[in-house]
């Protein structure tokens, strides 16, 4: 009994190291670069636990350590998982490096699930804070699974945009800037609705000294989406 007991052991011991699968991120960003560990590797595709390892290039000195529920990303027909420490080409990580905050520093997105509208892509948004870690931002991480994806960054406007959708003719997108205490307010938003035949109804909303004004304009299909 004692010998199945550690049979079984080992067993467990080797069948969980060979579910680990390594990856190298060396190319999405200027200043990082990452080691990616993930449970699972098939037909293409990696998805499930997963631990990243974050670098800073021109020294090699490790900065932080994160983990996903369910870091998803896919792999192209050359790439075999089973080779180990794997370098995945820039839009390819599961990984999104920039500036969310805009306070100059780079920070990072990390794929956790599809739990985005539509099941799209969702992430954790961890903006980098002092001595080099990075802190869990829940606004920005809320942002960014609860709708289409990944929000948009504009650095020259400093707001971020979500998009939203409703079936094949009710499209959103929701600017957001930082005001004061860094929080996240609305700063303006577009509804493009096109539920009406031949005609898409547009409707604008933009913050003026503290109170939404809001325009709609109605126009021909062809000639608005041909603008």
């Amino acid at each position: 009994m004692k010998n199945l007991i550690i049979f079984c052991s080992i067993l467990l011991i080797a069948n969980t190291a060979k579910a680990q699968f390594k990856f190298l991120a060396n190319n999405s960003s200027d200043q990082y670069k990452a080691k990616i560990i993930v449970d699972k590797c098939e037909s293409g595709s990696c998805d499930g636990k997963a631990t990243i390892i974050l670098y800073d290039k021109a020294t090699d000195r490790e900065i932080d350590t994160f983990h996903s529920d369910d870091l998803e990303f896919g792999l192209t027909e050359t790439q075999d998982a089973k080779l180990g420490w794997l370098e995945l080409g820039k839009y390819q990580t599961p990984l999104i490096f920039g500036d969310f905050n805009f306070d100059g520093i780079e920070d990072i997105a990390i794929r956790n699930g599809n739990k985005g509208s539509y099941m799209s892509p969702s992430y954790d948004i961890y903006v980098a804070a002092a001595e080099n870690k990075f802190t869990l931002n829940n606004e920005l991480t809320k942002l960014a699974s609860q709708n289409l994806g990944m929000f948009d960054v504009d650095k020259k406007l400093k707001q971020v945009s979500i998009h939203q959708k409703d079936g094949c003719c009710f499209d959103k997108t929701i600017n957001y800037k930082y005001g004061n205490k860094n929080a996240l307010y609305e700063d303006s938003s577009v509804i493009e609705d096109s539920s009406i035949a031949d005609y898409v109804t547009v409707i604008t909303q933009k913050l003026v000294d503290g109170k939404m004004k809001r325009t709609v304009q109605k126009f021909k299909m062809k000639e608005y989406y041909n603008q």
